[in-house]
């Protein structure tokens, strides 16, 4: 593949614009949403259309623009009438907010109305980013009249897993981040400017920090009651960690079989908190469907959609991985809802960046060199990608064949836990540092103490490949199976995928960048399939261990491509914490919203061999393109 996926030539506008503000919408409840409405003018005159619509539904302000994102203008000015609402309780919009439940009746009512406006052709188009993909999604899922195509980005599929949990622990920086940003923009705050004072404070660091670390938070009892709509659905959040009916509700997951046989583009990133929904979102769509669906997934992380960098943690993906937004929705619309020939591939077609290891040196900016370059398949996983176990062995390898009989063991303290260090959260700030980075301590991040690698920590079990003889492409999904025991009735295990460097002169030590990492709470190990090509879906019911008893578990990585170059080790580390991305289990076997009992100390431990046969499951493409 060309950047010109990722880049593709922007078409020139063509037209004025003109701007309807603060149109209030009705929907089925009486309760009235702002939008607004940007048409096409010539000489002045708004020009009569009709026009397709391009359509985006918000809680972070209708009026805010963000970079590398087509906004009203940009949409108007090439011959689309673009509609950006406030949704239900935020910024201009009346009722209560919600986080999500309410967007699939509010996205319905919205695109009917619509569809009754004079300047409508009748061919709408949703999109929208992080929490506004779910609102485009939830719209589409509804299989709503007048929808033809759609691109998501950057947005969960399944906000047990993707957003309020994972694996059963809390997300812990995504979760506090999160709410205490909708708290200080929430329409109590902006009628108080004590309130909001507090609640931006509150934000900051190192008090958010704070927060994440005497959690949970209990209801009305923390800054959050500031804002108490957004004190309501947090405290929900908490107290449901279990899937059960509260997430199973429209807006909180999305039945992707409802949807309707349209083109759909998703943009997403390996190191994006909602990899995982976005995965889930290309076969969910794509499944029984002939129209075209593709996928988008870039080198960085979250907010890499939001601007042209190369730079995604604390390495350099070289110039070919940004991804210019604005040119890539518009010609996907510009085809798929004009009728234009913009020269699209049709199919279903999986575009993946590729991380490529590069020489181990640094940037004239501080960032490790790797480098990237893109890579289209037809199908996901890659036809030719194998997944191929590495087994884990009693003296810390990563073995290709079952090793004999073993076990390792360690003590996890959760007083002491594993800091993270990059990942797949949200944004990075001094909690997080997001993307990869080497596996190291951090002065930068509040949870470092030093800068010592996390792989000298006691409460780390590094198990490392031979040094590989060649170049090791690996693309498509991860996961680690481990047989495991602990002294307590609960505690975590955590996984993380890591390409060990070996050393340069600008890395001495060499490097440890993390690829991709998971958890697993062993009291919500049991899992269901959600479905062919889906991932597991944690939590169902409550299994405490029976210290001493070896269990199964299964860790989810989601998925990867990179490509490990001959001279590196593969690595994989095992462990019980990973603070603050996921919250610290405190090992009492307590619900995270109902925990009072102290700390206990977890003797943990990881069997090996052929009746337990632990192993990390990647996706080896032998013989391909390196």
């Amino acid at each position: 593949m060309t950047d010109s996926i990722a880049r593709p030539a922007l078409r020139a506008p063509e037209h004025g614009v003109a701007t309807l503000h603060d149109v209030m919408v009705t929907m089925r409840d009486g309760v009235r949403l702002a939008t607004d409405i940007y048409l096409p003018t010539d000489n002045g005159r708004i020009r009569p259309g009709p026009w397709p619509v391009v359509v985006e539904r918000t809680p972070y302000d209708k009026l805010r623009s963000q970079t590398n994102t087509p906004d009203g203008p940009f949409w108007a000015s090439r011959g689309y009438a673009f509609v950006k609402q406030d949704c239900r309780g935020r910024f201009r919009s009346e009722g209560k907010f919600v986080s999500y439940p309410s967007e699939g009746d509010d996205g319905e009512d919205t695109v009917a109305w619509i569809m009754r406006q004079d300047w409508c052709n009748g061919k709408i188009a949703v999109t929208g980013s992080s929490y506004y993909a779910s609102t485009a999604q939830a719209i589409l899922c509804r299989n709503c009249p007048g929808i033809v195509a759609a691109v998501i980005r950057v947005g969960a599929g399944d906000y047990h897993e993707d957003g309020a949990w994972y694996g059963g622990a809390f997300q812990m920086t995504h979760n506090i981040n999160y709410a205490l940003g909708l708290a200080m923009n929430s329409q109590a705050a902006e009628r108080d400017p004590k309130r909001k004072a507090v609640l931006t404070q509150a934000l900051e660091n190192p008090n958010a920090f704070a927060l994440m670390q005497r959690s949970p938070l209990r209801y009305g009892a923390s800054v959050l009651a500031l804002s108490p709509d957004d004190d309501d659905w947090y405290d929900d959040w908490q107290k449901h960690e279990l899937y059960d009916e509260f997430w199973q509700q429209d807006g909180y997951r999305f039945d992707y079989r409802a949807a309707p046989d349209v083109p759909v583009l998703l943009v997403a990133t390996w190191y994006d908190a909602f990899l995982g929904g976005m995965l889930d979102a290309y076969t969910g769509y794509a499944e029984g469907k002939s129209s075209p669906v593709q996928m988008i997934m870039g080198g960085g992380y979250h907010s890499s959609v939001y601007s042209m960098s190369s730079v995604a943690g604390d390495v350099e993906m070289g110039p070919d991985m940004p991804i210019a937004v604005p040119s890539v929705i518009l010609r996907w619309f510009d085809q798929y809802v004009k009728g234009i020939d913009r020269g699209l591939a049709r199919g279903h077609l999986f575009h993946a960046f590729r991380i490529e290891g590069g020489d181990g040196s640094k940037t004239a900016g501080g960032f490790l060199n790797a480098g990237g370059s893109w890579r289209s398949f037809d199908q996901w996983p890659p036809r030719d990608s194998q997944a191929t176990p590495f087994y884990l062995t009693a003296d810390r390898r990563l073995a290709r064949s079952v090793p004999d009989a073993g076990h390792i063991g360690y003590d996890y303290d959760p007083r002491d836990p594993v800091p993270t260090v990059g990942g797949n959260v949200s944004s990075g700030n001094q909690t997080v540092l997001a993307g990869p980075a080497d596996q190291r301590g951090d002065r930068r991040l509040l949870q470092c103490r030093d800068t010592v690698p996390l792989s000298e920590r006691k409460d780390v079990l590094c198990f490392r490949s031979d040094v590989l003889e060649r170049d090791t492409d690996i693309t498509g999904p991860i996961w680690a199976r481990l047989f495991v025991s602990s002294s307590c009735v609960d505690t975590d295990f955590t996984a993380k995928l890591v390409d060990e460097y070996p050393p340069t002169v600008d890395y001495p030590e060499g490097y440890a960048m993390n690829i991709q990492d998971g958890i697993v709470r062993a009291r919500l190990r049991s899992f269901t399939q959600a479905g062919p090509g889906y991932r597991r879906v944690y939590a169902h019911r409550n299994e405490p261990l029976t210290p001493g008893e070896i269990v199964e578990v299964t860790i989810e990585l989601w998925s990867a491509s990179v490509l490990f170059r001959a001279g590196h080790r593969i690595r994989l580390d095992v462990s019980s914490s990973n603070f603050p991305r996921f919250d610290v289990n405190p090992n009492t076997g307590e619900p995270f919203a109902e925990r009072v009992l102290g700390p206990v100390v977890a003797h943990n431990t990881v069997h090996v061999g052929e009746t337990h046969p632990s192993c990390v499951m990647l996706p080896i493409r032998e013989g391909g393109d390196t």
